[in-house]
């Protein structure tokens, strides 16, 4: 047994840096209850990262600022997290306020997208002090829409990152009797067709707090939001694309290899401790 566990240590030490790092996530698949209360039911090719270690993803490795709201992250299980081309599907709370209907229906979204594009200059002063790629700009790849069925909007974008291909941002909102239950997809401009035939079949994948569905709304207890302040918040996520090529030449990698070889010692350590219970940390299996 201890022989098996020194190869597996031999197998890790031997793996590039974004191997290292998709071995040290441990994911979810099957029903995951969201730090809010909703349940999801994590769909087939999909795994789910929780927002602990999805906000690390996110925010440290993609270069995305704190979301307050962040709940946690979609991966393919054919892709790793660091991969160019990954599809991943942020998911977060806004609990701004309700949204009505006629509001969902009228909102202008030109002059939207505009104030949109002034906040631009606010995060790309976060991203360069960070070391990461800056927006330079913003356009709709599609008409935003709002259907009511499943009362939810969706807001379709293009991200311009330095001289790059355009990176696709496509949030759906699930409108929600305290704001929005917010999917925000990042992938090439060409998936765009994928992306739309995948949101409306995840709305059947979750399953809001009892009491808390977009119907459940009281005029006479509940607020109503100045929600589109709090659109202008959401959505803008990087995906991995940009990761080797922002950090290699900055602080940043050299900070992120520091943390992943502490990781990497702290890991051999409690992997030869017996005592320790195995679900305390989980190795890729297929490192085996």
């Amino acid at each position: 047994m201890a022989l098996a566990r020194e190869d597996s240590l031999n197998k890790y030490d031997k793996l590039d840096l974004k191997e290292k790092i998709s071995a040290s996530f441990s994911y979810q698949e099957g029903a995951v209850v969201l730090n809010n209360g909703a349940l999801l039911k994590v769909p087939e090719g999909f795994r789910f990262l929780d927002a602990g270690q999805g906000s690390i993803l996110v925010q440290r490795l993609w270069g995305n600022p704190e979301n307050p709201g962040f709940l946690g992250v979609l991966l393919p299980k054919q892709s790793g997290p660091l991969d160019k081309d990954v599809l991943g599907i942020e998911i977060s709370a806004d609990s701004a306020g309700y949204v009505s209907e006629p509001e969902a229906r009228q909102l202008n979204y030109t002059a939207l997208l505009q104030e949109m594009k002034q906040h631009l200059d606010e995060q790309n002063r976060w991203r360069k002090r960070n070391g990461f790629c800056i927006v330079t700009g913003m356009d709709w790849v599609i008409p935003p829409y709002y259907q009511p069925g499943n009362n939810t909007l969706h807001l379709a974008r293009l991200l311009y990152v330095d001289r790059g291909e355009p990176l696709l941002n496509y949030e759906m909102r699930i409108l929600t009797r305290k704001g929005a239950l917010c999917l925000t997809a990042v992938a090439d401009a060409g998936q765009l067709k994928t992306i739309r035939q995948l949101m409306p079949a995840l709305v059947k994948k979750i399953t809001l707090p009892a009491g808390q569905n977009y119907r459940d709304f009281n005029p006479r207890t509940d607020t109503f939001a100045s929600w589109s302040s709090q659109v202008l918040m959401v959505g803008k996520i990087l995906s991995a694309r940009y990761f080797f090529r922002s950090v290699l030449n900055t602080w940043l990698f050299i900070l992120v290899s520091l943390l992943i070889v502490l990781f990497i010692y702290t890991m051999q350590y409690f992997h030869r401790r017996r005592d320790i219970p195995k679900q305390f940390f989980r190795i890729d299996e297929r490192l085996n």
